[in-house]
Formats: C-alpha cells, structure tokens, sequence
C-alpha cells in the first residue's frame, strides 16, 4: 500500500500547484530569495506518507541548494506542514541564498522526494523558474574615500606674547617690568628676523572704581605699552618695527573675562556666588558695588585677582619661514628627515605618480610612525579597488590611531565592498561617516526605501538605481557607459521601447560589453523579439 501511495503520488506530481514569488528570482542585498507555495489537490497526498522538497539553483559548473522542506501526510511525523488525505491542503515556504554571478543564466527547478515507512520515491524535477535579475549589483562604488589632511600651511603665522602690570591707576611701566621674562622671550622671538605679520598693544584695567576712571587708566596704559613697544621692537631689530601700519593699538578697559576666569581658578571662598553676581548684574557700577560688599572676601580679591587684571600686552606675529614646494618635493625624495611631518604629507599631495606617493607616505610613516601616511596608502589601493592591500594598511593605521574618523570611515568602506554591511554600518556609525555612505549601504542592504530619501533630488547614477529599485522608475544623468545602461533598465521596466533602444545603443557605442550583457539580461526579456532590440544585439 506504501509504495502504492508512493507511485500514485509521483504519477499525479503534474497535479501539484506551485507558484514561486517573485516569478523571476531578484538579488537583494547580495541574497536570492524566493517564495513558494504549493497547493495539493484532494485525494492526493497519502496519509502515511511525507515529501522532502529542495528548490536548487542550476547554473552551468554548479548548483545551489536553498533549505529542505518536509511535508507530510495526516497520519505520518516529522514534517513542518500537514496535508490531509480527503481535502488536499498547501504550504508556504521562504528561504535566501548567497548570490554569485553564475547565477545570472540559471534555472530553479523543485526536487522532491517521498518516503513511507522503509519505501522512497523521487519525483519528476519541476522547473519552476528561469534566470535571476541581478540589477540591484549594478550600484557604483562612489563611497565618500578620506585622505588623512595633512595639516600643511603655506602660511603659519607665529606668535609670542609679553605682559606688562602695572599699580593701581597707574600708566608708568616700572623698570621691574622691563626686564620680566616674558619680555625677554618677546626679544628672542623679534631677533629671529621673521618677517613681521602685525603688533598688537591691548591694555586693559581691573574692575574696581567708576567705569570711565578704568577707561581712561586703560587708554593710558595702551599709549605707553605702545611707545614702549616701538622703542623696544627697534632695538631688536625686529622686522618692520619702524612701519606703523603694522600695530594695532586696543584699549579693552575693565577686564570682566579675566576677573571670571581668575576666580574659576581661584581657592577664594565663596567664588561661585562671585561668579554669580558677575553673570546676573549687567549694571557694571552695580556689579563692582556687589562684590565690594563682601566685604569679608573682598581683601582676598583685592589681594589674588585684582593686580593681574592691571596689565598691558604686546603681541608680535610673525610669518613662519617656509619651503617651496619644489624644494619640499626634492627633500622628500633625497633627504625625507630634513622634513616634518606635515611637510611630508604635502609633498606626496605634489606627486602626480602614484609610485612616489606610496614611497613617500611610507618614508612619512617609517621616519614619524604616524597612522595619516598608512591611511592615505590604503586610499591609493581603495580607488584601485584593491581591498586586500588597503586593509592591511588600514589595520596597521589603526593600531597607531583608535580615534581616526578617517580610518574607521574606510575600515567601512572596504566592510561594505566586501559585502560585510553589518561591520561597514559598526564603522560609520562610529566615525558619523557621510549620508552618502550610508545611502550606499543602504541600497547594498536591500533598504531601497531608506535610500531613495537620500537621493530624493539627485540624478546620479547610484540615485536613479535606488529609485527604481524602490519602484519609481528613474533615469540619472551621468555621460557614462552604466548611467546609459541603466537608463535602458528603466526604461525596459516602464514598457517605453524607443528609450530602451535609445539608451541602450548608447551604452554598447561607449562600452561595447553592454551588448553581451543586455543579450542575458532578464530586465529586456519582453523585448527579446523586438526587432530593433535584436538588431542591436547581432
């Protein structure tokens, strides 16, 4: 009776209804997936009796196996649906797969095998699909690569700063002053013979009596830091002393910024309430009348804070000497320890080979084991998507810098053209990577809706791939090979012909491996009889 059942089934096979969703199987986020349902006629399947069914991708060198489902009969174990005797019954099914390019000219068939007890049968293979629409490979990698900036200035400007104080409500620069070491560092600085940017003289006054009584304190102060400062800067010798268009001369009065900072660094009791008053009294006669009031703190301000805010400063800036660019390109190549860092940097930025670049950036990472000359390594193999090479470099970079956003950036660049989107989504969102980035992966992951928002306004090629991948037909608007390409795609989906033909003979006329490519491609099946499709293709 088993093998009966068996036999019956087998030669009844054709009776099964099997429907696969979608009818031609789609790449999504590198896996095929696919839906089955089947539904069984009355009297068909035995009781006693279950089937093992396997869709398998058949591809030429090789198949695919999606998972194993077992159906079973009304009075038989250890299936995952049941299918009664009398009234026939179906089941659904689901299941992803790996994607890889051979798949492209393939078919789907169904295989099923049935046992009962100690009886097996196997069933006549169903073909239930053709081919898989891989569309969603066609994204550009356009991912936002980050060089590591090398910092390099043609023009630094260098500074140093000498302060002067003076007593109560006093103007006069004390010969004590003259000889303080900031002055002194001030000299040493001038003597270096830079050429001189500018000179500033800011003169300012402590809080304490009438506002206009500081005023006038501060303005005198300036006036006589200021001849001062000539005198002294013409001694020196320093660079363009004698050029009064380059001081600049500020009288900044009562010094509120510095009495707060004072007292943030302070061990004065009862600070913060000072602090306080200073931030909620805008009446600057009323605030000082405030503070004065605490009398029992006040000697403590009087003595800590106050004398430091009667003071003058005299600022000298300076241009930092620098190389030119063509002494800086042949030091890298000679002599790459005569060169800083920064330095470096710049001079591969010079090179227009991309040999010397690496060789610089390696004499940049060998002479100041800094992680900037791996990373911008690894962005010379990224761009030649080379991603074994530009890992190794990044991962070195990385040992030598945790915080890079721009290493954790490529680090997922390289994870998402490897199709690691989980580890490429880990990294950007610790280093806040672009929204383009993330559009990009999106699309790789399958979320065209989240995509599209991104790319709502934008023709790129990339944007019209995730619009049309969302459902709304979209053309881009790059002169490329691919951008024409899949136009024809959209143009294929929304049934126009003449801009299939259009766009596709562009296309093949910029990169004639379009025309081996449309000839497979399922996305131009309803025009395989198209005359002008044919044409194009023979």
């Amino acid at each position: 009776m088993s093998s009966c059942g068996l036999s019956t089934m087998s030669s009844k096979y054709e009776t099964v209804n099997i429907n696969v969703t979608p009818s031609t199987l789609q790449v999504h986020g590198d896996k095929v997936g696919l839906t089955i349902d089947a539904n069984f006629p009355e009297k068909y399947f035995a009781k006693n009796a279950t089937i093992d069914f396997t869709p398998v991708l058949v591809f030429d060198g090789g198949e695919a196996e999606f998972k194993t489902i077992t159906v079973q009969g009304e009075s038989a174990i250890g299936g995952e649906a049941t299918i009664f005797y009398a009234n026939g019954g179906s089941f659904s099914y689901q299941d992803k797969i790996n994607y890889s390019d051979e798949m492209l000219n393939s078919e789907l068939e169904l295989r099923a095998t049935g046992k009962s007890k100690d009886k097996e049968a196997v069933f006549p293979a169903k073909k239930i699909a053709s081919g898989v629409l891989a569309t969603s490979k066609r994204i550009e990698n356009t991912e936002n690569i980050l060089d590591a900036n090398s910092e390099y200035e043609y023009e630094t400007i260098l500074e140093e700063t000498a302060t002067i104080y003076f007593l109560v409500n006093a103007s006069n620069i004390r010969s004590t002053e003259k000889s303080n070491s900031d002055l002194e560092k001030l000299e040493e600085f001038a003597k270096l013979g830079n050429k001189t940017h500018s000179i500033e003289v800011k003169s300012f006054a402590s809080p304490e009596g009438s506002v206009n009584l500081n005023d006038n304190v501060s303005d005198k102060r300036a006036a006589s830091t200021l001849k001062y400062a000539k005198r002294l800067l013409k001694k020196v010798k320093l660079d363009g002393a004698s050029n009064n268009e380059l001081y600049v001369e500020k009288s900044e009065g009562e010094d509120w910024e510095g009495f707060n900072e004072l007292m943030r660094k302070s061990e004065i009791k009862d600070k913060r309430r000072i602090t306080k008053i200073v931030n909620s009294v805008e009446d600057l006669e009323l605030r000082e009348r405030a503070i004065r009031d605490m009398a029992e703190i006040y000697d403590a301000i009087e003595k800590n804070v106050l004398p430091q805010l009667r003071k003058a400063q005299i600022t000298v800036r300076s241009y930092q000497p620098k190389k030119s660019d063509s002494t800086i390109s042949v030091l890298a190549n000679s002599s790459p320890n005569e060169l800083s860092l920064k330095e470096l940097l710049h001079a591969a930025s010079l090179s227009t080979e991309e040999k010397n670049k690496i060789d610089i950036y390696n004499k940049a990472v060998q002479i100041h084991n800094n992680w900037k000359g791996l990373n911008n390594i690894a962005t010379i193999h990224l761009n030649n998507n080379d991603l074994d090479k530009a890992y190794q470099h990044l991962s070195k970079a990385e040992k030598l810098s945790k915080e890079s956003d721009e290493i954790k950036n490529n680090l997922g660049v390289v994870a998402a053209w490897k199709g690691q989107y989980t580890k490429a989504q880990n990294y950007f969102n610790k280093c806040k990577s672009s929204e383009e980035n993330q559009a990009l992966l999106s699309i790789r992951k399958g979320d065209y809706k989240k995509a599209s928002r991104y790319f709502k306004n934008k023709k790129s090629h990339n944007a019209a791939l995730a619009k049309i991948l969302n459902g709304n037909n979209s053309l881009c608007n790059e002169k490329t090979a691919a951008c024409d390409y899949l136009n024809a795609i959209s143009s294929a989906r929304s049934g126009n012909s003449n801009l299939v033909i259009k766009y596709l003979k562009s296309a093949i006329d910029l990169d004639s491996k379009y025309k081996n490519e449309a000839s497979m491609d399922l996305e131009f099946i309803k025009f395989k009889e198209n005359t002008d499709f044919q044409n194009l293709l023979n």
